[in-house]
């Protein structure tokens, strides 16, 4: 099965990575990330400039996920650190709030969406790591992950009314929220999928969403 865990920077990522692949053995991982491609390109900048927000960096980093999900089929059990969903909703962050400066615009919005929308359907399931009061880390999340995690929240939602453009309508993967500290989030994971990693009682992957969690999440948003 091909999973994604995805989410705004500052979430937990990197920590839950490495748990889900203790957890789950028989999963791989790529060897490389698109963090490898943004320093691939820092490192070829004859500027000291560590900006990520170009167009070039995000088109390579959407190449770079779109290539390595094509290199795996359902029977392969892998584990993606980010999708084409996370590249672009940095890239709509980027155009909204840093337009006049950035170089990402809405025709290179335009152009991105149909190779996202395409290329989800090489993934079976996106874990989604939001952030809510459950959570009682010491993560220290920016002003700017408060505010993508909106975006991630919205991209959820639409997700769930089937509204989402991101998506194809048909084979699109399950986007599953686990919420809380790592642990809490394994123990999650572990009501969809069994300890070999495949989908519990061969449910179908764009069914294996419980209703009842979204409003777990908010109840436990508001205590």
């Amino acid at each position: 099965m091909r999973i994604s865990i995805s989410g705004t920077s500052n979430i937990g990522k990197t920590d839950f990575t490495k748990k889900f692949l203790n957890k789950y053995p028989n999963y791989s991982t790529p060897d490389t990330t698109y963090k490898h491609v943004i320093e691939a390109i820092h490192q070829k900048n004859t500027k000291d400039d560590r900006d990520t927000s170009s167009k070039d960096i995000q088109w390579n980093i959407l190449n770079y996920m779109i290539d390595t999900m094509q290199k795996y089929n359902r029977d392969d059990d892998v584990l993606f650190y980010g999708c084409p969903l996370d590249n672009i909703i940095y890239s709509l962050y980027i155009m909204e709030k840093a337009g006049d400066v950035a170089d990402i615009d809405s025709k290179f919005i335009d152009m991105c969406v149909p190779l996202i929308r395409e290329s989800m359907s090489y993934l079976d399931i996106v874990f989604l790591l939001p952030f809510t009061k459950a959570d009682k880390t010491e993560r220290k999340l920016t002003e700017q992950d408060k505010e993508i995690h909106h975006l991630y929240d919205a991209l959820h939602q639409q997700y769930l009314t089937g509204s989402c453009q991101f998506l194809p309508k048909d084979d699109q993967p399950a986007i599953i929220e686990i919420f809380g500290n790592t642990q809490q989030r394994l123990q999650m994971i572990g009501m969809y999928i069994d300890d070999d990693g495949n989908v519990i009682n061969d449910t179908s992957i764009s069914d294996i969403i419980d209703p009842d969690m979204v409003s777990l999440q908010e109840q436990v948003s508001k205590d």
